[in-house]
């Protein structure tokens, strides 16, 4: 199948919107105006519906994404705000589970490390427990650095002002 181009979608939609329009006049019966009574104003005709042209196809008006009211993306203000403060605090609890869990493992591994020879690997259960955790500490910091990429998309894509998303 071939890729249909903008151009080419805008033409065909003129084209079908002009014969709609030419098949409307055909079929519509035509209606002699009543004899003008005495007092009586005949009604104005119906202004005729706008031409549908290339160039208005082609340079359509600005979009809004959302309504003009309080609610963008299904929140409000306060609620946007809450989202990304939440995020933010999530992160940075999170960066300093991971600080303090790398300042334990140097503190338990000091010595280990600079005797461990080359390619060794540490055997003490405690050194090897921390490195499991600063692992999934890390790995949660990382989920939670993504989730706060997302709502920060997730907001740019419903048209949420800078400042609603700012601490």
């Amino acid at each position: 199948m071939r890729p249909v181009s903008l151009r080419s979608l805008a033409i065909a939609l003129a084209i079908c919107a002009s014969s709609a329009a030419t098949r409307a006049e055909e079929a519509a019966p035509s209606v002699a105006a009543p004899k003008a009574e005495e007092g009586a104003t005949a009604p104005d005709p119906a202004p005729p519906p706008k031409s549908l042209d290339l160039e208005r196809l082609l340079q359509p008006g600005a979009v809004h994404a959302q309504p003009t009211g309080k609610l963008m993306g299904g929140r409000d203000q306060r609620a946007w705000r809450e989202e990304f403060r939440h995020a933010r605090e999530e992160v940075s609890d999170l960066e300093g589970k991971v600080e303090a869990g790398q300042k334990n493992l140097r503190s338990a591994a000091a010595n280990e490390w600079n005797y461990t020879p080359t390619g060794g690997e540490a055997t003490d259960p405690e050194v090897l427990k921390l490195r499991a955790q600063l692992r999934r500490d890390r790995q949660s910091l990382e989920a939670s650095r993504q989730r706060l990429r997302d709502l920060d998309v997730e907001a740019s894509l419903a048209g949420v002002p800078e400042d609603w998303r700012k601490p």
